[in-house]
């Protein structure tokens, strides 16, 4: 899994239920007591948002854009429908847009967690480091906000990249310490920087988190995790990942990278 997709899965919210009422949205729906309920504008703006979340969901962000732009003609006051919009353009590689749709979100709502993380996330990569910090940073600091295992993840990215390895640990632990079963990516980057130091032990360990669960598809840790395994001797362990990788992700950078390596094990 590249790690541009686990972007978008990483600041997408909790799953979006889907509206089977939708249809009616245009006329109105009969009531058990035989009137029709009319939705107001608001109303039927949310419910295009919620399309188009699923849309992303199902990795359609064209479609999901197709909702935006309608919903906004409805009401284009709701600050969650300029960070849904900020998803689907950061998925089309639009990050210029996705950066003024999230920001247009959080002037809305400046509590807006989400928006925040994903407008700090957008800005990291673009490698606007300073200007990712505030933003980050309050999403990671609220305490209403489930998720602030993805902003203190993004933190402690952040960090890794300007190569402020301590630092960038510390936040990477809090993402863990958050939630340990959702902090894959948080696991891979403490990883990397455990395999810097030669703590290839704990950089293994931390790898093998970063391919478990919901991980397991991904890909860039498997193959950190067999070169770790190489670089400590463990070679039968490292063939058995990158024959693994191999067998997952054939006719890809990654299982021409695992070829590679296993040509180099002894």
């Amino acid at each position: 899994m590249k790690l541009q997709k686990m972007g978008l899965r990483f600041m997408l919210g909790m799953p979006v239920a889907f509206l089977m009422t939708f249809g009616m949205i245009g006329i109105g729906c009969a009531s058990s007591g035989g009137k029709t309920k009319e939705y107001t504008n608001t109303e039927k703006a949310r419910m295009l948002v919620e399309i188009a979340n699923g849309s992303l969901v199902e990795g359609d962000p064209t479609g999901a854009l197709q909702n935006i732009f309608k919903a906004e003609r409805f009401d284009s006051s709701l600050p969650e429908l300029y960070h849904t919009k900020a998803l689907a353009l950061f998925a089309k590689r639009d990050l210029i847009s996705a950066v003024e749709a999230a920001r247009k979100a959080v002037k809305m709502q400046p509590n807006f967690s989400d928006a925040s993380n994903t407008l700090g996330k957008l800005l990291l990569d673009l490698g606007k480091y300073d200007e990712a910090v505030g933003p980050l940073t309050r999403a990671a600091n609220d305490p209403l906000y489930r998720e602030t295992y993805k902003s203190w993840t993004n933190l402690g990215i952040l960090k890794y990249k300007t190569g402020e390895y301590i630092q960038s640990e510390v936040f990477l632990n809090r993402a863990i310490q958050e939630s340990p079963s959702n902090a894959c990516v948080a696991y891979f980057f403490r990883g990397q920087i455990k395999d810097k130091d030669f703590r290839l032990d704990e950089a293994i360990a931390d790898y093998g988190e970063a391919t478990k669960r919901q991980c397991s598809r991904f890909g860039d840790a498997k193959l950190a995790l067999g070169m770790s395994y190489q670089k400590s001797k463990q070679y039968e362990e490292a063939r058995k990942t990158f024959l693994e990788i191999q067998k997952l992700y054939p006719n890809t950078k990654l299982a021409e990278n695992a070829i590679h390596q296993l040509r180099n094990l002894p």
